[in-house]
């Protein structure tokens, strides 16, 4: 039987970097569902073909195929002997509802849901902190809260200025929390009520801090 996890909270909330040092420490296995389409596709196999034929017209791939792909993955064996977190599915209440069949039929459990909250100033300002060098052979990320450069507004490694790309704009910002809250936001409700949420806060402190509150509350 696997453990499994789930972190939710709106962009900016820290999800991704706390789940990499929750996986780093503890062994449990990350599942990132982009991850799965890429591995698919490059496998050649039959779910693989369906999703490349999909992305190559343009369409969305529906959750049946992502929630196959997640209940193929929940069977091989690292995840049996360590468990996993979940980056990228459950995203809405269907989906948590076919995960909670995929978990039931593969004998696995939901370890825990993570309601990672913050601050709407601070995740403002974290998603539209991050600046990138304009020299694309470079490639550097910064940001200017918590990585800023040595001289503001230049690349550490090679000099040329750095820039803020339009994803990272405060309009663009706003429009993430805005779907958040619209598709995501409700399964905080969902598994609030079946009693398999805890929740802890991300704060502009250290990532060790965070990661602190955050075991916790998961009771490791």
């Amino acid at each position: 039987m696997a453990d499994v996890y789930v972190f939710l909270g709106p962009p900016g909330a820290g999800k991704g970097t706390l789940g990499d040092v929750f996986c780093e420490k503890t062994g449990v296995v990350h599942i990132s569902t982009g991850q799965l389409l890429r591995d698919e596709m490059a496998a050649g196999t039959e779910l693989g073909a369906q999703v490349k034929g999909i992305i190559a017209a343009g369409g969305l791939v529906s959750d049946e195929i992502v929630a196959k792909m997640v209940a193929n993955r929940l069977q091989k064996e690292d995840i049996k002997a360590h468990g996993c977190l979940l980056d990228g599915f459950p995203r809405t209440v269907p989906q948590a509802g076919m995960l909670e069949k995929i978990l039931a039929d593969g004998g696995d459990r939901m370890a825990a849901v993570v309601l990672i909250e913050a601050d709407r100033e601070m995740l403002m300002g974290r998603l539209t902190s991050r600046r990138v060098c304009s020299n694309k052979a470079c490639g550097a990320t910064f940001n200017v809260l918590t990585l800023p450069p040595k001289v503001e507004g230049i690349c550490d490694k090679c000099g040329q200025p750095l820039i803020q790309r339009s994803d990272g704009s405060e309009e663009t910002a706003k429009k993430r929390l805005a779907v958040y809250e619209s598709e995501t936001a409700p399964l905080v409700d969902f598994y609030d009520k079946k009693g398999q949420l805890v929740r802890t806060v991300s704060t502009n402190t250290t990532i060790e801090e965070n990661y602190a509150r955050l075991m916790k509350v998961i009771g490791r």
